[in-house]
C-alpha cells in the first residue's frame, strides 16, 4: 500500500490542531483514535489484522511479565504468529504460481515496521528491560502511531509508551524543530526525489536502450533518489511527532558521508540498525564467541535485512553485499583528504549495493552493471542520449542542472552539519527554511506522491 504524501500531510494538519484542543487527560484517546481513523482511511482492509496483532501480542505481554515458568512458551507465542503473518505476505506471492497476474495478495499498509515493533515489546519484556504496558491503550498508539505506520521509524516501545501518560502541548522548540523536520523532509521529498524518479524508473526499465553514462547516472540519482526519499518521510514523521508532543530519535545521521560501510549503517535507518543489532545479531552470539562467529553472525543479520526487504535473489545479494563489506577492518582516516576518499569509495559500494535493491531480479542487475562498463564514451551524441530521458526534448539540460543544484545545496547543508559535528538540521534555521520553502514552492513536485520504502 503506498500512501499519499498530501493525505498524510493534510491528516497531519488536522490531527496537531486536534490534539492541541484536548486537555491533557483526553490526549491519549484522541492520539487513539487519530490513529485508527489514519488507517482506515488508507487501508481499511487490514484494520483487523493490524488490531488483532496488536491485541494478541499485548495479551502474550502480561502473561510474559507475570510468569515465571513457561517464559518461553509465552515469548514463543507472542511473536511466532506475527513473524508467520508477515513472512505470509511478504513472501506469499513469490511461491505461488500466478501465471495470468489474477492472484495477487497484496501487503497490509506498514505490516513489515509494527511486526518489527511488536518483536521488539515483547522480547523487551522477556529480557526483563521493560514491564508489560499495563494501558491497551498506550500499547496500540505505539503499535498504530500513525506517523510511523507507512514506513517507520521503527521506536522502541519505551520511548513511546512512556510519554504518551504525560502528553502536554510541544515547546516553542519542539514545535520549531518539528516545522523546521517537515520542510527539510519536503524538500528532499519533493524537489530532489520526486524529480529523479522519472529518469530513474526510465533507465532502469530499458537500459539496454542507454549508453553507458545513462546508467552511471541512473545508479547515481536512485542513490540519491533513495536516500532523500526515505530520510525525507523520516525528518516528516519525526515533525509530525513533535507537533504531536512526541519526540522520536532520528533515523538517519548524514549516511553518505561514511568512512566505511559499518559507518554507514550507523548512520542508515538508524532504527532497523540498531533492531537488528540487538534482536538478531546479539542473540545470535553478537562478537562474544570469537572473530569467525562474529563474521557468520554479520553475514546472517545482513541476510536477514535483505529478506526483510523483499523476496528475490536480489535482496539476499544485497544484503550479503552489505555483510561481506561490514566484514572489511577500515579504520577512519584522520587526514581529512584520506576520509573524503574513503568516503568516496564507501559511496560507491552503497550505490552498486543499490543496483541490486532497485533492479527487479538479480539477473536485471547484473545486465545493467555490466552495461556500465561497456562502450563507456563522452561524446556529444552520447551525452544527449544519457540526459534526455529527463523530460524527452531538449529542455533535459535545464532539468538536469535545476536538479543537481538542489543535490550540491543540499551537500552544502549536510556538509556544514557533517564538518561541525552537530548532525542537527535545526542549525541555521531560518535560512534553511527559507531554501527549503522557495525549492519547495518554485520546483516541488506536488501530485501523487508515494515513498519508496512503504513498498517494504
Amino acid at each position: 500500500m503506498q500512501s499519499n504524501i498530501l493525505l498524510f500531510l493534510f491528516f497531519s494538519i488536522i490531527a496537531s490542531l486536534f490534539i492541541r484542543f484536548l486537555s491533557p487527560s483526553r490526549k491519549k484517546y484522541g492520539l487513539f483514535c487519530l490513529n485508527i481513523i489514519f488507517y482506515l482511511l488508507c487501508d481499511f482492509k487490514f484494520i483487523a489484522l493490524i488490531l488483532i496483532c496488536t491485541l494478541w501480542s499485548f495479551f502474550c505481554g502480561k502473561e510474559l511479565s507475570k510468569a515465571s515458568m513457561n517464559r518461553k512458551l509465552w515469548l514463543c507465542l507472542g511473536i511466532i504468529p506475527v513473524i508467520f503473518t508477515l513472512a505470509f505476505f511478504k513472501y506469499c506471492n513469490f511461491f505461488i504460481p500466478n501465471t495470468n497476474g489474477a492472484l495477487i495478495i497484496l501487503m497490509p499498509l506498514g505490516i513489515s515496521y509494527y511486526t518489527f515493533k511488536i518483536i521488539s515489546y515483547v522480547v523487551d519484556i522477556y529480557l526483563l528491560k521493560r514491564s508489560a504496558e499495563p494501558f491497551f491503550i498506550n500499547y496500540c498508539i505505539y503499535v498504530c502511531f500513525f506517523p510511523q505506520i507507512i514506513c517507520g521509524p521503527i521506536s522502541r516501545s519505551n520511548d513511546i509508551t512512556k510519554q504518551i501518560n504525560y502528553l502536554e502541548p510541544p515547546s516553542h522548540q519542539m514545535l520549531s524543530q518539528g516545522y523546521l523536520l517537515i520542510l527539510s523532509g519536503l524538500f528532499k521529498k519533493l524537489v530532489i526525489a520526486d524529480r529523479l524518479n522519472p529518469y530513474v524508473n526510465t533507465i532502469f526499465s530499458s537500459f539496454s536502450s542507454y549508453p553507458a553514462l545513462a546508467l552511471w547516472m541512473a545508479a547515481f540519482f536512485y542513490t540519491i533518489q533513495i536516500y532523500c526519499d526515505f530520510a525525507g518521510y523520516s525528518e516528516i514523521a519525526i515533525g509530525v511527532s513533535n507537533l504531536l508532543g512526541i519526540e522520536c530519535k532520528p533515523n538517519f545521521n548524514l549516511p553518505y558521508f561514511s568512512y566505511s560501510i559499518k559507518d554507514f549503517w550507523r548512520r542508515w535507518h538508524i532504527s532497523l540498525s540498531s533492531w537488528l543489532r540487538d534482536y538478531i545479531y546479539i542473540p545470535l552470539g553478537g562478537n562474544q564467541k570469537g572473530d569467525f562467529r562474529k563474521s557468520i553472525n554479520i553475514i546472517i543479520t545482513f541476510l536477514i535485512s535483505g529478506l526483510w526487504h523483499g523476496t528475490g535473489l536480489h535482496f539476499v545479494c544485497w544484503g550479503l553485499w552489505h555483510g561481506i563489506l561490514n566484514l572489511l577492518p577500515v579504520k577512519k582516516a584522520t587526514h581529512k583528504g584520506l576520509y573524503f576518499f574513503q568516503m568516496f569509495v564507501t559511496f560507491i559500494c552503497v550505490m552498486f549495493g543499490w543496483i541490486l535493491f532497485r533492479s527487479d531480479n538479480l539477473n536485471q542487475a547484473l545486465l545493467f552493471i555490466q552495461q556500465m562498463f561497456v562502450h563507456i564514451n563522452l561524446s556529444i551524441p552520447t551525452v544527449i542520449n544519457a540526459v534526455i530521458p529527463f523530460t524527452g526534448d531538449y529542455s533535459c539540460l535545464a532539468y538536469l542542472l535545476t536538479v543537481c543544484l538542489f543535490i550540491l545545496i543540499l551537500y552544502l547543508l549536510e556538509l556544514r552539519d557533517f564538518s561541525t559535528s552537530s548532525g542537527d538540521v535545526s542549525s541555521h534555521s531560518y535560512f534553511r527554511c527559507l531554501i527549503y520553502l522557495l525549492g519547495i514552492i518554485l520546483f516541488g513536485m506536488i501530485g501523487q506522491n508515494s515513498f519508496l520504502y512503504a513498498n517494504f
